[in-house]
């Protein structure tokens, strides 16, 4: 299971970016870089794979981040976070700013819901539709990012002529929440972007997305649902069927 979560995690990062002629995947002795090209380190993101990396690879990485001004994290589960790399960490003076557990969910022991209300849910098939996604998540920040646009914007038809599904939830009349599916193959795909816009915060909105989602996972014939969950979140997925396999660290 752990495999699965890694490599829906590093096929997250790359997979989109590879496609841009104006964005650079480089994929290095144990670890993958990608720079967006923007500085944003939503998707900015260097992938440790790998218990053992190349050092003077990942310093000459880190140091091309920094010259260019780039804001940029890294990302690692804990079972690739080896004495060797925690000390090259260290030595270039990255510390730890984020934990998220890596959890999965049996869809083929997961009941479908059938009484929900999908029509404020809509699927984003449009130049206009992922535009309400892309403004919906840049909102999280403050001020709203407009990396976050901006990337959404030049990799509008790379997401639309693609297998990733991206939703967004509208509530009296606003788009207030964003989620988005990625598979990695046909049994298994990740939830990324789950985010509600403060003011809609704490009516529920977010398990009714969840809870939708996991109905469409189920229905595309996905056996394996997969993220990464904050503390704060992950009683609310262990409530929806979800286990623990592992923790990611995120430097920076």
């Amino acid at each position: 299971m752990i495999e699965l979560i890694d490599e829906n995690f590093g096929s997250h990062a790359t997979r989109i970016p590879d496609q841009m002629q104006d964005m650079i995947v480089s994929r290095k002795g144990g670890f993958t870089v990608t720079d967006s090209g923007l500085s944003c380190d939503t998707f900015n993101i260097i992938h440790i794979h790998s218990p053992e990396i190349s050092k003077d690879d990942f310093i000459e990485v880190i140091q091309s981040f920094q010259n260019s001004s780039k804001d940029f994290c890294i990302w690692v589960n804990k079972e690739n976070l080896s004495k060797s790399t925690e000390s090259v960490l260290n030595e270039l003076d990255l510390s730890v700013q984020n934990e998220e557990v890596g959890m999965v969910l049996d869809l083929e022991r997961f009941k479908p819901k059938n009484d929900l209300d999908q029509t404020n849910i809509t699927k984003v098939d449009s130049n206009e539709d992922l535009r309400k996604f892309a403004r919906v998540l840049a909102a999280n920040w403050s001020p709203p990012d407009q990396n976050v646009i901006e990337y959404y914007n030049v990799t509008a038809n790379n997401f639309l002529n693609s297998n990733i599904d991206l939703f967004y939830y509208v509530h009296n009349g606003t788009p207030s929440t964003t989620v988005e599916l990625f598979p990695s193959n046909a049994e298994t795909a990740g939830i990324y972007g789950l985010a509600t816009l403060e003011d809609f915060r704490g009516q529920g909105i977010g398990m009714k997305v969840m809870s939708f989602l996991l109905n469409h996972a189920k229905d595309s014939g996905y056996k394996n649902l997969i993220l990464q969950a904050t503390e704060d979140g992950i009683g609310i997925y262990q409530k929806l069927g979800f286990e623990s396999y592992t923790t990611y660290f995120e430097y920076a």
